[in-house]
């Protein structure tokens, strides 16, 4: 098999091996073999190629043959094999010994977490225990440390940081339709003929995705629309730029659906057809003329009259949305009303038309269907359906009452337990909650409250491992086998390329052996991946993710199965819900009229300012694991007017400090006509590293407040001073 060339027909999976050392000279990376992946990063499911030398990554390149990213690669993906060699990674477990972190041998760093675990269980009962997991987490992990949580030690307390990107999401998506189930897939993105983005720097935050969008766009002549506060790449190649004020989502969807009524794009018959709450959503709609619309979105009159008809125009309109959206404590509500555009003008149902969810990390789907959050059972299960219970209790074999009828904690509400006392242990996998989480000082004194501090990662130090008692040595993407879900609904297989280095390990075979050291070695009798799929696989038959049909060998060496995939002659599901039946009482989806609300704080004359917050070009989250990153750019910078800033006396480039009730954190100004007057953006990438020199972290000011349905904190939207530093204090604090 030969190497796949650089603009050539790359094949999706095997080994390649030179085909002549002339081949070699002219190209260094044809010695590689080269072996198929999916990009760990976001949740897009990019294909990639890993190359290798020896028990070494030194590569990455897209895989032409998949059908989500064609050969394309985003920065993020090509700079991962820094990841495997960076210094801070973790090699063996460490405990903490007289107030330091030491190296520790498996035995007894496992031994510790397991007496631990039952010390605390026995002293204060199951719900002092609690878990939080990553979303980049593969599926067979999540399961497992779910069954052990939920089914062995008795906890509701089932978190992962799908909370902090797609739990609005989901749970738009299970009030509108009757499920968490997004229903399209990338393929529509040629069958378009409009595309309406909101919330969402897509240029930036989903680069690869992007240029497949502009594109179609260039070949079928689709029309962009951007609903952005900011004026950032992605609304600077749009045909309308509908940009309005933080917060004010509720309002321009409303404002929209009112032109759509009122101009005659609705069909009553065709939408009560398939959609119920028709009434009551024209009652709403009467409030928001697009002249109130105006005045509160501050995104002018004709504008949302223009947008909405090209909405009403469209024949096929995918809609497209983020953290914009998510991170709000409106964000259920702003989900509801961006589904009740499509569902008002039918773009729905067939090709090219319906809602795309975004995920911002590679499993988010996966984990919430796995169903490590803490109001979900697995297969898209919840709590607070009996008959679910109960289901998952016989799966189990174990008593129905030690599953709980009423949802655990959220992430956030753990935090709130670590300080009441009431929750005493904490176990994080492939999380830096100390990094991530909003409200940062908060955020570390409940872990430092922790009676036990588990945290199972692949780096050390980290915000979060200098706080932990005891950290576990994890193993990372091609270090281990499992699989993910991407926001397509295809279920991936990744496999097992290198070794972890020194004694790390992997991390279902962390879970398990904690799991045993506690004598629950029957419900744990795993010894790989494969089995625990194979297992919690068949919980998941005749639910809307149904992969009955997937297994190992049918993935393996392949681009995925869309889900639901009954059997193994299905060829999986690209699109949901063609006969516009939904999974609710009545068949029909819910039109659900929503009325706008302000963001839980607001500017006043202590904190004048609303700071955003966003993602920057070639970052990825928090960046814990690039190195690189870390050591190029420790400091992070501010948006800002120049007419704010002039009026503050602060000069582009100057060191100033943002304030809000929280805290504050360093920056450096940047001019910019990006962003609105009166608004501020900083990106969230950085955190509290040794090369940093003091606090720019974001989080050390953002807001906690959260969605009360989705629980989904609200880090987009906090009010804030902003200040020069003065020279000498700004060298005095790096000193």
């Amino acid at each position: 098999m030969s190497l796949p060339p650089r603009n050539g027909n790359a094949r999706p999976a095997g080994v390649a091996t030179p085909t002549s050392s002339l081949a070699s000279e002219r190209d260094p990376e044809a010695r590689l073999q080269w072996h198929s992946s999916v990009c760990p990063l976001c949740g897009l499911g990019c294909g990639l190629l890993v190359g290798l030398e020896p028990a070494r990554i030194v590569a990455i390149r897209g895989n032409e043959g998949h059908p989500t990213n064609r050969g394309d690669c985003c920065p993020l993906a090509a700079g991962l094999p820094s990841t495997f060699t960076a210094q801070r990674r973790l090699t063996r477990p460490m405990i903490r010994r007289e107030g330091k972190l030491v190296p520790a041998s498996w035995d007894e760093a496992i031994g510790r977490v397991a007496e631990g675990l039952e010390r605390i269980i026995e002293s204060h009962g199951p719900s002092a225990i609690a878990f939080y997991g990553g979303a980049g987490s593969y599926c067979e992990e999540s399961y497992l440390a779910n069954k052990l949580m939920r089914g062995s030690i008795g906890t509701s307390n089932v978190e992962c940081s799908t909370r902090l990107c797609m739990a609005s999401t989901a749970a738009g998506f299970f009030s509108t339709l009757g499920a968490d189930a997004p229903p399209t897939c990338y393929a529509d993105i040629e069958e378009a003929d409009l595309f309406f983005v909101a919330g969402f720097n897509m240029a930036v935050s989903a680069p690869v995705l992007f240029r497949r969008l502009m594109h179609a766009r260039r070949t079928s002549g689709a029309k962009l629309v951007v609903v952005d506060p900011r004026r950032t790449p992605t609304a600077e190649s749009a045909d309308i730029h509908l940009r309005i004020r933080p917060g004010t989502d509720i309002a321009l969807n409303n404002a929209l659906a009112h032109v759509l009524l009122e101009e005659g794009f609705v069909d009553d018959d065709a939408v009560e057809r398939t959609a119920s709450g028709l009434d009551d959503l024209k009652e709403l709609a009467k409030e928001f003329p697009p002249s109130r619309g105006a005045e509160l979105t501050g995104c002018p009159e004709e504008k949302i009259r223009e947008a909405a008809r090209v909405i009403g125009n469209a024949e096929s309109m995918l809609t497209f949305w983020f953290q914009g959206y998510n991170h709000s404590t409106q964000a259920v509500f702003k989900n509801n009303t961006l589904h009740n555009l499509w569902l008002l003008t039918g773009n729905f149902g067939r090709p090219g038309a319906g809602p795309v969810s975004i995920t911002g990390e590679a499993n988010a789907l996966g984990n919430r269907w796995v169903g490590v959050m803490s109001h979900l059972l697995p297969g898209g299960r919840l709590v607070s359906n009996a008959q679910h219970r109960q289901e998952m209790a016989d799966f189990w074999g174990i008593p129905v009452e030690m599953i709980h009828a009423v949802p655990g904690r959220s992430i956030m509400e753990i935090l709130q337990g670590l300080h009441s006392g009431e929750v005493r242990a904490l176990w994080t996998l492939a999380v830096n909650p100390a990094a991530s989480l909003p409200h940062t000082r908060w955020v570390e004194q409940a872990l430092a409250r922790a009676e036990l501090l588990v945290v199972q990662d692949v780096l050390h130090p980290t915000e979060t491992t200098r706080l932990a008692d005891v950290v576990l040595a994890g193993a990372q993407w091609c270090e281990k086998t499992g699989t993910v879900i991407s926001s397509e609904r295809r279920i991936e297989l990744m496999e097992k390329l290198i070794d972890p280095p020194g004694e790390a390990k992997s991390d279902c075979e962390i879970i398990w052996s904690v799991a045993r050291a506690m004598g629950l070695e029957k419900a744990f009798p795993y010894s790989s991946p494969e089995q625990i799929f194979e297992e919690w696989k068949q919980i998941t038959r005749g639910r809307i993710c149904d992969m009955s049909g997937v297994s190992y060998d049918r993935l393996r060496g392949k681009v995925g199965l869309q889900l639901p995939c009954r059997d193994g002659d299905d060829p999986g599901t690209p699109r949901l819900f063609l006969d516009r039946v939904f999974p609710r009482h009545d068949g029909r989806a819910a039109l659900l009229p929503r009325d706008h609300k302000g963001p839980a704080e607001t500017p006043d004359q202590e904190y004048p300012f609303v700071l955003m917050t966003g993602r920057t070009h070639g970052q990825f989250n928090t960046r814990t694991p690039d190195e690189s990153a870390q050591q190029r750019d420790a400091g992070g910078f501010v948006e800002i007017q120049p007419e704010d800033a002039e009026s503050l006396g602060i000069a582009d480039g100057d060191p100033v400090a943002l304030s809000s009730r929280r805290g504050s954190v360093r920056a450096t100004a940047r001019f910019s006509s990006r962003v609105l007057i009166g608004n501020l953006y900083m990106d969230m990438h950085h955190g509290r590293s040794p090369s940093a020199g003091s606090d720019r972290l974001v989080n050390l000011v953002s807001n906690p407040s959260w969605d009360i349905h989705s629980k989904q904190p609200e880090f987009k939207i906090s009010a804030v001073s902003i200040s020069r530093i003065p020279m000498d204090r700004e060298s005095s604090s790096r000193g």
